[in-house]
């Protein structure tokens, strides 16, 4: 199933948002910092896949990018604290 997954996965763009932008210049509204949390959980899980199933020559590389994805992830969980309660009335 996991090689299924793989196969058919879209483009992650966030492992290249983490190099390129700051998570400070994200999106600001909920729904986009929920899509790109969304993101960033699946580059870990897809990551962590590989890494499980070993014989990885990337294997360094993957962990490294699981690292930086996990930062990622802490800094859109933070602004996703830190935004107003009425914010999350009004999109709901």
């Amino acid at each position: 199933m996991f090689q299924t997954m793989e196969g058919n996965a879209r483009p992650h763009r966030t492992a290249e948002y983490a190099a390129d932008e700051s998570v400070e210049s994200a999106p600001a509204t909920q729904a986009e910092l929920l899509r790109t949390l969304q993101t960033v959980s699946d580059n870990i899980m897809r990551l962590a896949g590989k890494l499980r199933a070993g014989h990885n020559p990337t294997a360094a590389d993957d962990a490294v990018t699981i690292t930086e994805q996990h930062a990622v992830a802490q800094q859109l969980i933070g602004r996703l604290l830190a935004l107003p309660a009425s914010e999350f009335v009004q999109q709901a």
